[in-house]
């Protein structure tokens, strides 16, 4: 099977921009790695998620990242 996605790498890491269809955890791939460039023809799902990215106040999200009502450890 041959698929193309989009990534990006972060920190040593090449971060998928939407989920692998019929990849299994833990199974090998090969991976060709091919820079889009910032002056790519075509919009790519980077610019297309950077579009529907939901602005939020920084202190705002402060006090949603503060709240107890969010804490996984407690669910």
């Amino acid at each position: 099977m041959d698929i193309v996605i989009e990534a990006v790498y972060e920190s040593g890491v090449l971060r998928p921009l939407s989920p692998l269809p019929d990849i299994k955890e833990h199974e090998r791939v090969r991976v060709k790695v091919e820079s889009i460039g910032a002056g790519a023809a075509e919009p790519g799902i980077i610019d297309q998620q950077r579009k529907m990215r939901i602005s939020i106040d920084p202190t705002a999200a402060r006090e949603i990242g503060d709240t107890h009502e969010y804490d996984l450890a407690e669910s």
